[in-house]
């Protein structure tokens, strides 16, 4: 059991890794390339923003680093739980597809 658990621990760790880059990437293209402005989007951007914002204009200090590692480790354990919630949900509804998972 505790074996089970472990992988499907670290399983849940690394996909909610690959979710938070994959939002970092996709809300730095949104944000740096496309100049959109609005208050939803910029809410939703805005930890991003947060971490790329430095790496684009050479600011590193120790205040911005921690800031951007707060950041990643916020967006990392965020997903977590989502993720947690979202497959608890899913295999609720007994569907076969997502039972795999």
């Amino acid at each position: 059991m505790k074996i089970w658990l472990k992988k499907d621990m670290k399983k849940q760790y690394v996909e909610s890794a690959a979710l938070t880059i994959v939002y970092l990437i996709c809300s730095g293209i949104t944000v740096f390339y496309f100049n959109t402005s609005g208050t939803l989007l910029e809410f939703i951007t805005y930890p991003a923003r947060a971490f790329i914002e430095p790496i684009v204009n050479k600011e590193f200090s120790f205040r911005t680093i921690n800031l951007m590692l707060f950041t990643v480790y916020f967006l990392w354990s965020c997903n977590c739980v989502y993720l947690n919630l979202i497959k608890s949900t899913l295999k609720e509804l007994k569907s076969n597809v997502i039972k795999k998972l």
